[in-house]
């Protein structure tokens, strides 16, 4: 098993395996204080808006239960309904 940082978890590209979509990129770990455990991921999602599809960005809190794989350059999750 490898161990990963939370600086390289930021760089990581995050992909609903059940649609096959990019939702974004992990800008952020919810850490449990007491155990040190990440308890959700933070994806900051880029979304066209308007008609000249300018970026507007939100947030997903993705629980880490909803994780099915960290890899070397992205993390797949299950379909679910997040936080924003």
């Amino acid at each position: 098993m490898k161990v990963i940082t939370t600086s390289d978890l930021r760089r990581l590209d995050v992909i609903n395996v059940d649609e096959g979509r990019y939702l974004g990129n992990v800008c952020d770990v919810d850490l449990d204080p007491e155990t040190g455990r990440i308890k959700a991921l933070i994806v900051d999602e880029a979304r066209p808006f308007g008609f000249f599809f300018l970026a507007r960005r939100t947030d997903q809190e993705i629980p880490w239960r909803d994780i099915v794989l960290v890899g070397v350059d992205v993390v797949l999750v299950k379909n679910r309904t997040w936080k924003r």
